[in-house]
């Protein structure tokens, strides 16, 4: 009996995404027994998939696509170097430093992970944390760890994406509404739905019919399989892979292996958070020993490539 085979949709980007869901849809209406087999669900799966072409469509119309994720992408670069030299601070000869750091390290902190947020979230956050790092209470820290600058360039880029936003809403005013990444889910989970019982009939499936429809959409997972996911994104490529920085790791005389945090963000999509194992795989360099340790993070999967960051490793006083 034919299985039907994984397809990676969750890594095609926008527009594969729709396009294997039309294909999808176009060989359920060529095998009628399939489609009645799928009635019951049928129906909320083709709306679903109006709605995405329709969304993707309007997106592709857009002037200010590009230039928001362009816009955000400078806003997360800002944040993660703010956060690198934070960290930096930390080991600095002069202990005033090092307790501005800390104080700093510790409200970046209370915020989460701000690079991977929605973008209408990492608005929210970013203007907190620019009110926080101005105010009274921290703007002292910010001076001794020589994140003024910095600062300044923060409020500029979030500024700039704002307005980027703004614009981009009111040229959407009026055209389908939609969370394009909710409607994705959605999907994926009727698709899932919907091939599992498949797969179950085909098991009771003297005559055949089943067998033909997975061994048709078979042939079409592998073209995007092929086209999609293992074109892997590079996570060696440009500023795409954020790493957050690792904090300093307490000396214990055997390898110290931390698993770190790190995002993937393209142009007009969501940032992905890497999964450990599944995205990529690790390997260090100096681990052992008091001093500077090397990480290597390489794509696995759907990711090719590699990047690297450092942490500390720190003997107990």
């Amino acid at each position: 009996m034919k299985k039907i085979q994984t397809v990676y949709q969750h890594y095609f980007r926008n527009q594969a995404h729709c396009e294997y869901m039309i294909v999808f849809d176009d060989l359920v209406k060529k095998f009628q027994p399939v489609q009645t087999l799928l009635a019951a669900l049928y129906g909320q799966f083709n709306s679903l998939l109006e709605r995405e072409k329709a969304l993707i469509n309007e997106m592709h119309k857009s002037n200010y696509t590009k230039l928001i994720a362009d816009a955000a992408h400078r806003v997360d670069l800002i944040i993660t170097g703010m956060s690198d030299l934070i960290n930096a601070s930390l080991h600095h000869f002069n202990p005033d430093v090092v307790e501005a750091g800390r104080i700093l390290r510790n409200r970046f902190d209370a915020f989460g992970r701000i690079v991977r947020k929605s973008y209408e979230e990492e608005t929210v956050v970013v203007n907190l944390l620019i009110a926080d790092l101005m105010s009274n209470e921290y703007a002292p820290a910010v001076a001794a760890t020589g994140l003024n600058a910095w600062l300044t360039e923060l409020q500029a880029a979030e500024g700039d994406f704002e307005k980027l936003f703004e614009m981009r809403s009111v040229e959407t005013t009026g055209k389908p509404q939609g969370n394009l990444k909710e409607i994705r889910s959605e999907i994926d989970i009727l698709y899932h739905r919907m091939t599992d019982l498949v797969s179950a009939a085909a098991t009771l499936d003297a005559a055949g019919v089943y067998e033909a429809f997975i061994a048709r959409l078979n042939t079409e997972i592998t073209y995007f399989n092929d086209h999609y996911h293992h074109a892997a994104r590079n996570l060696g490529a440009g500023d795409a892979c954020v790493i957050e920085p690792v904090g300093t790791q307490p000396y214990t005389g055997k390898a110290v292996t931390p698993i770190p945090v790190a995002y993937y963000r393209e142009e007009g999509q969501p940032t992905v958070e890497l999964v450990f194992a599944r995205d990529f795989t690790l390997t260090y360099k100096n681990n052992i020993e008091p001093g500077m340790a090397e990480l290597v993070i390489h794509g696995k999967g759907a990711y090719r490539g590699s990047r690297t960051t450092t942490f500390h490793i720190k003997r107990s006083v």
